[in-house]
């Protein structure tokens, strides 16, 4: 008989599966790899029209599904489309965010009378994970803390708050609001990287009286590696990549590069892979047979479609804030090909590339530097030269390495002793 206490977790979130996104995978790590042998786990998360007939079932979780009964909702990009109706709906969701300050608040009021139920019936030795963005989330738990709910509550937050650049003016004074109460509410604050980290704990009220713990859980890679990073066997070097392009992500800057480099190699056996792009970007006429552009695919479509590339192309543009490490990086170093960063050299990326030394790290301003990455990839390619990659340093990427310093900190300040310390 197992007499172990378990302890209750209710994870809350708007992202979670059957959704696509990296918000997505982070939220299923954490329900997936939370510690069932101490917690008992519970997601709280948000129900769309197209999910009603779908679920996802991990052992020992329970999902409460819950509806956003909204009128103006974000428009979506889960099919191709031609460009002009592209750009139409990227306009339309931005406006959308400058007039309606709360996408989720109706879910929001669902989600708080359930988590407030849930805590009725579990008591105070319940864990509250929030997940932002979106906020609504956050607000959730704040709210309850408010009206006297007792509950250790960390607010995992994928992105800056208050600081984060891309935030609309009209959203940013209920942001900062936001952030100022969860600094003051919440136990822990975790985030993807010490930059943002740091960014937070700057922040603590100075008038607080309670100072919450801070911790970094990267996202990572949730599948098994290649036993061996064999040669590949591609006819053409197969330079790959993975995701959308978006504000100042866009890669002109790489496609004149890659003019570069085509004009000094004229014979050059080369091909580059834009997958889950569709027809949101256009290709130079120079480049049309050398560039090919894929729609959205399921994810572990597109991790079989990294295992197949010779390399992986990461484009990510400098940008005001630091710590963005983008969540397909952590799949790239999963996967053992050699990564072809077009980044920030400063930044946290570029950093955990090198010291994986899983590839080339070229400025993503500098067209000469980039060829130059793409030349030296493609000279290893041909002589069948691997790169000897820090294997260490890429297992602890793994989501289920994350997530263990999430049951850690949760464990030790929270039920160290087997009693909650509120």
């Amino acid at each position: 008989m197992n007499d172990i206490k378990k302890h209750h977790i209710i994870l809350l979130t708007t992202w979670y599966p059957p959704r696509h996104s990296i918000a997505v995978n982070r939220m299923l790590a954490f329900a997936k790899y939370l510690d069932k042998t101490k917690f008992e786990v519970d997601v709280v998360t948000f129900l769309s029209d197209e999910q009603l007939e779908k679920d996802i079932s991990l052992e020992d979780v329970t999902v409460y599904r819950l509806p956003n009964k909204t009128l103006l909702k974000r428009a979506k990009f889960d099919r191709p489309v031609c460009f002009a109706f592209h750009k139409l709906k990227a306009l339309y969701n931005v406006l959308l965010a400058f007039f309606v300050k709360k996408e989720y608040g109706d879910w929001q009021r669902r989600a708080e009378k359930k988590v407030d139920e849930l805590l009725a019936s579990y008591g105070s030795d319940t864990t509250v994970i929030s997940s932002y963005e979106p906020i609504e989330p956050h607000l959730v738990a704040i709210n309850l803390k408010k009206h006297g709910r007792k509950f250790h509550w960390i607010a995992d937050c994928r992105d800056e708050i208050s600081q984060n650049p891309s935030v609309t003016k009209g959203l940013r004074k209920l942001y900062a609001k936001a952030e100022r109460q969860m600094l003051l509410y919440a136990d822990a604050v975790t985030t993807v990287s010490r930059p943002i980290l740091e960014g937070f704990e700057s922040n603590v009220p100075a008038t607080s009286s309670q100072y919450p713990l801070f911790a970094e859980i990267r996202n990572g890679y949730d599948f098994d590696s290649p036993k061996t990073n064999k040669e590949s066997k591609n006819t053409f070097f197969t330079l790959s990549y993975f995701g959308t392009f978006y504000g100042k992500r866009k890669p002109y800057v790489f496609f004149k590069a890659l003019e570069c480099f085509l004009l000094k190699n004229k014979n050059a056996r080369l091909k580059v892979k834009l997958i889950g792009v569709g027809n949101t970007i256009r290709i130079p006429d120079t480049l049309f047979d050398v560039v090919e552009t894929y729609g959205l695919v399921a994810h572990n479509e597109s991790v079989a479609m990294m295992m197949e590339a010779d390399s992986l192309l990461l484009i990510l543009p400098k940008l005001e804030q630091k710590g963005v490490y983008s969540g397909k990086l952590f799949e790239y170093l999963g996967c053992r090909k050699p990564i072809l960063a077009v980044v920030d050299p400063d930044d946290v990326a570029a950093d955990l590339i090198r010291e994986c030394n899983a590839g080339m790290v070229a400025d993503f301003d500098d067209i000469q530097s980039i060829s130059y990455a793409i030349e030296i990839l493609y000279d290893m390619w041909q002589k069948g030269e691997k790169l000897p990659m820090n294997e260490d340093v890429i297992k602890k990427h793994h989501r289920k390495e994350q997530v263990e310093i999430l049951n850690k900190m949760i464990f030790d300040n929270f039920y160290s002793g087997g009693e909650a310390s509120l």
